[in-house]
């Protein structure tokens, strides 16, 4: 195990510094998650108050089922709803509309913050949108072979470029 020198920082004082960096220039496909990351958390953030909106006015049931049936998101097949459904119920003072709304609120949060962190080429905007999409990419595997939809396919796909692109030619977690 190497130590910390004067020529060689202990590895979290680089890693901090490597955070700090600005990335390299963007090229095609750096622009084309940046669109993407934007155009989702603007989607999220109107999909959050149509929630808010349709649950008072009653059309929430027939999009509930519609999702339903698209997604999978039968609450006995899913170890990750099953454990969502838990936490509704220690939340327990809002609504379900409510908890979803803040729900598509924070991930539009991420999606925009890491949509707007690669269009100022920040480095830990790259960190970030691999760790954050990386995540889920077992979960949606899983999804697509259970129960696959081209929804799902797309999806997973797409996170699966998204994470081996940024990892591989950004040259992410080599060298730290």
């Amino acid at each position: 195990m190497t130590r910390a020198t004067p020529d060689r920082p202990h590895y979290f004082r680089r890693f901090w510094a490597e955070l700090g960096r600005i990335g390299g220039e963007h090229d095609a496909f750096i622009k084309v998650i940046i669109v993407e990351r934007i155009v989702k958390a603007i989607v999220l953030i109107a999909l959050a108050i149509g929630l808010l909106v349709a649950g008072e006015k009653g059309l929430l049931t027939t999009w509930a089922r519609y999702a339903q049936d698209e997604l999978n998101l039968e609450a006995g097949h899913s170890v990750i709803i099953q454990l969502l459904l838990r936490l509704l119920l220690l939340v327990g003072t809002f609504n379900h509309v409510t908890v979803l709304a803040l729900g598509a609120i924070v991930y539009a949060l991420l999606e925009g913050t890491e949509g707007v962190g690669l269009a100022m080429r920040r480095r830990w905007a790259e960190y970030l949108t691999v760790i954050a999409t990386g995540i889920l990419i077992p979960y949606e595997a899983y999804e697509v072979v259970h129960s696959p939809t081209l929804f799902k396919v797309g999806a997973l796909l797409l996170n699966l470029a998204v994470v081996g692109y940024l990892a591989y030619r950004k040259r992410l977690f080599v060298g730290i």
